[in-house]
C-alpha cells in the first residue's frame, strides 16, 4: 500500500458461545485452532468498528442481527506448514515483546477477473518486507473506517492504476479468508507478521488485453502484472495433495507480462509459466512463484466461479 501509516484493523474472535464477547486475537494464536477447525472449515465474517469479527458455525447457529436471516458462511484455511499452528509454547516464549502484542492483522486482496475470464496477479518488488518477489493479487491492509470493498479498490486503484466502475462493484462478494504469516514457514525464523486476508472476485466489462493499456504500475510495491489463463490457474491452484514434481512442471509455456520500471515506465516482457507454478519450498523463499495464499484463492475461483 503506498501509504506509510494507518490504523491497524484487528482480528477479534468468538470462541465460545453467542452469548460471550468478541476479544482480540492473540499474534501467537492459530486462528482456525482457536475456531476449533482442522486446517480448514467454514467461518462467519464481519467487519464492524474497525474489527474483523470471525466465529465458527457452530457457535452462530442464529444471526447476530434482528431477523431471521442466517449470517453468510465463508471458507477459511491455512496452509499444513503455518508457522503459528507448528509454534510450541517454548517458541511463542521467545517471542518479543512488540511481536507477542501486535495481534492479528486484516487484509485484503482483489481477485481481478477481466471479461475473457482471466485473473489480474502482481508481481511484488523485490524490496518488499514480506514476501517479496512472489506473485499476488493486489491487495494490502484494510485502513480505519474502511470497508473490505473499498480497501480493496483502493488498494487495486494504488498499485495498478485500475479502475472499477460502480456496475463492476456490483458484481464484488468475498471468495474466502487465509490464514498468512511470514515468514511462512518456521525454518526460516519466527514469526514476524500475522494476518487473516480476506479475498474478493471482482469481475470487470473489458479484456485483459484493454485493462494492460489502463495499468499505471506502482514500483514501490509490485514491478510486474500478469493475466492468468484458466489452463495457467488449474495448474497454479492450490492443492495440498500436489507433487512439486507435477506436470506443472514440465510447463514451458511463455506467459506475458507488463514490467514497470523505477521511472514507472512500463515494457513488455514473459516469464515462464513453471515459475509461476513453483510451490513454497521448506527452508527459503521461492522467488517468483504465486504465493500459496493466492493460489488456495485461485482454487476457490476455480471451484465457485469457471463455467464448464
Amino acid at each position: 500500500m503506498a501509504t506509510t501509516s494507518y490504523t491497524r484493523v484487528l482480528v477479534h474472535l468468538r470462541r465460545a458461545t453467542q452469548e460471550a464477547p468478541y476479544s482480540c486475537a492473540r499474534f501467537s494464536e492459530c486462528i482456525l485452532d482457536s475456531l476449533g477447525l482442522a486446517g480448514e472449515g467454514l467461518v462467519e465474517c464481519s467487519l464492524q468498528d474497525n474489527r474483523l469479527l470471525l466465529q465458527s458455525p457452530a457457535e452462530s447457529n442464529i444471526s447476530t442481527s434482528t431477523g431471521n436471516t442466517k449470517p453468510s458462511l465463508y471458507k477459511i484455511m491455512h496452509p499444513p506448514f503455518c508457522p503459528i499452528h507448528h509454534l510450541d509454547e517454548e517458541g511463542r516464549d521467545c517471542l518479543p515483546p512488540e511481536i507477542v502484542e501486535r495481534g492479528v492483522d486484516v487484509g485484503v486482496a482483489v481477485l481481478l477477473e477481466s471479461s475473457d475470464h482471466k485473473l489480474l496477479l502482481t508481481h511484488r518488488a523485490e524490496h518488499m518486507r514480506t514476501f517479496p518477489s512472489i506473485w499476488v493479487p493486489p491487495g494490502g491492509h484494510v485502513e480505519d473506517g474502511e470497508g473490505l470493498e473499498e480497501a480493496g479498490l483502493r488498494e487495486l486503484e494504488e498499485e495498478t492504476g485500475l479502475l472499477v466502475t460502480e456496475e463492476e462493484r456490483k458484481s464484488s462478494h468475498i471468495l474466502g479468508l487465509w490464514e498468512s504469516v511470514f515468514p511462512p514457514v518456521l525454518s526460516m525464523g519466527d514469526p514476524k507478521r500475522h494476518h487473516i486476508v480476506v479475498y474478493l472476485h471482482i469481475t470487470l466489462g473489458k479484456t485483459s488485453e484493454q485493462l494492460n493499456k489502463e495499468f499505471k504500475l506502482c514500483p514501490e510495491e509490485v514491478d510486474a502484472a500478469a493475466w492468468l489463463s484458466v489452463n495457467l490457474i488449474r495448474l497454479a491452484a492450490f492443492n495440498e495433495d500436489q507433487d512439486d514434481k507435477s506436470e506443472a512442471d514440465d510447463c514451458s509455456e511463455l506467459i506475458p507480462v507488463t514490467l514497470v520500471n523505477k521511472d514507472g515506465e512500463h515494457v513488455e516482457g514473459t516469464v515462464e509459466s513453471s515459475t509461476l507454478t513453483r510451490t513454497q519450498e521448506s527452508h527459503q523463499l521461492t522467488p517468483g512463484r504465486i504465493s500459496t495464499g493466492s493460489r488456495y484463492a485461485l482454487s476457490l475461483w476455480l471451484s465457485q466461479h469457471l463455467t464448464e
